[in-house]
């Protein structure tokens, strides 16, 4: 019916919002295009039945080589959404894919955003996003900081399964063992976190 998603989020973005950083703004637009096409070719094609879109970080498609493809890993909880902090998760992918977990593929191929936790974009990027991530730091106030996240997360209408991501020193015992207890008992958040 006549509105037009992707125009209405050209003009929001060109408007330079002080609330969105610019690379989540130029997301949603790419999203909105892209619903916008498969709305367009849905209307030609026969109808199938709809899938819901998963709400989680999902299964990660295989890459290999030869077909990597780009994935978005959105991530909550960096202290900022520059590039300084989104590669500190793209150096996590690299120690991960160093230690032979498959599933990481190429790193370069994961397209590593940040959003902040009270983002008011939240809920409409769980439903067109499936990766998503928590970010947790190794200071002393990174356990009162998660919960605190997790809070929001639930609050907010955000993922209900995140892949825990941070400092490659952090192992899986105490610090993030325990945000996964808080986040399953308390809020109903799976928190993925991988063995070392």
């Amino acid at each position: 019916m006549g509105w037009d998603q992707a125009a209405g989020l050209r003009q929001w973005a060109n408007a330079e919002s002080p609330d969105c950083p610019t690379h989540v703004a130029e997301m949603l637009v790419e999203l909105a295009d892209s619903a916008g096409g498969m709305m367009e070719s849905s209307r030609t094609a026969t109808r199938s039945p709809a899938k819901p879109a998963q709400t989680g970080a999902g299964v990660t498609p295989s890459r290999t080589a030869g077909n990597a493809q780009q994935v978005t890993l959105m991530v909550l909880g960096l202290p900022g959404t520059a590039e300084r902090h989104t590669a500190k998760v793209t150096e996590l992918l690299e120690s991960w894919a160093r230690e032979g977990r498959r599933w990481v593929g190429d790193p370069r191929a994961w397209r590593v955003v940040a959003l902040p936790v009270n983002s008011p974009h939240l809920p409409l990027l769980v439903t067109q996003q499936s990766h998503w991530a928590l970010w947790v730091d190794d200071d002393l106030e990174a356990f009162r900081r998660g919960y605190r996240m997790l809070k929001q997360i639930a609050e907010h209408g955000g993922p209900r399964r995140l892949l825990a991501v941070h400092p490659p020193g952090v192992g899986q015992q105490g610090l993030l063992a325990n945000l996964q207890y808080v986040a399953d008992a308390y809020f109903g958040i799976e928190l993925l976190v991988l063995a070392r």
